[in-house]
């Protein structure tokens, strides 16, 4: 269920943030005033196209980040975004309005107690090397370290669990009959258009291979 609330968000807090009168939505309306796509796609390196998937470098990237537990409500799940788009907005230590970078990406990791579900806006470049401090103490600028992914693009409004954990799926099935391991505690899953584009959108699930 958490899953589902969270990347449900993905798409509704988007279309909120459009909809709402800027004197009650404040900087998250300046935040995602760019609604037909972001301003920056992340930089990645291509290692090697295998049968149905891609293996990628993605380098190591600033990303502001929120966490919720899998359990949270849907109040809180929205609480995440709202804070996360504000932080864009200009709630942090400079002041500074950043533009929208994709993917909007969720970090699923799963532990001893169950799952974690972060959910992460990147950094746009121009603040790579010294992102703003977020005001809000419950987002975290966290740099993602380095790493090869392995992935495919897939269409449509990825906007519930059982989306995300099916193209998962599809994706576990071509990379085993690769030969090829991935972790289960570990994965990304990763929007790259805004709300208000219908066609040709792009999601992708990034998993890691397995050592």
């Amino acid at each position: 269920m958490g899953q589902r609330k969270m990347t449900m968000l993905v798409w509704v807090v988007g279309v909120l943030a459009a909809l709402l009168q800027p004197t009650f939505a404040g900087s998250l309306i300046g935040a995602f005033s760019n609604s037909l796509g972001p301003e920056e796609i992340i930089e990645y390196e291509v290692v090697n196209e295998g049968d149905g998937f891609e293996e990628r470098k993605i380098p190591s990237l600033n990303w502001a980040c929120m966490e919720q537990q899998s359990s949270s409500s849907d109040a809180d799940q929205m609480d995440v975004f709202f804070k996360l788009f504000g932080y864009l907005g200009g709630n942090n230590d400079q002041g500074a309005r950043m533009n929208m970078a994709a993917p909007v990406s969720i970090e699923y990791l799963k532990n001893d107690t169950g799952v974690v579900l972060t959910g992460c806006f990147l950094v746009e470049k121009k603040h790579q090397t010294q992102p703003p401090v977020p005001t809000d103490s419950n987002i975290k600028i966290k740099v993602r370290p380095e790493m090869n992914v392995l992935t495919r693009k897939f269409g449509g409004y990825a906007t519930s669990d059982s989306v995300w954990l099916r193209e998962t799926a599809a994706l576990k099935a071509i990379l085993t009959v690769a030969g090829k391991a991935v972790r289960s505690d570990l994965m990304y899953w990763n929007a790259y258009d805004a709300p208000f584009k219908f066609w040709n959108r792009r999601n992708e699930v990034w998993l890691l291979e397995a050592v």
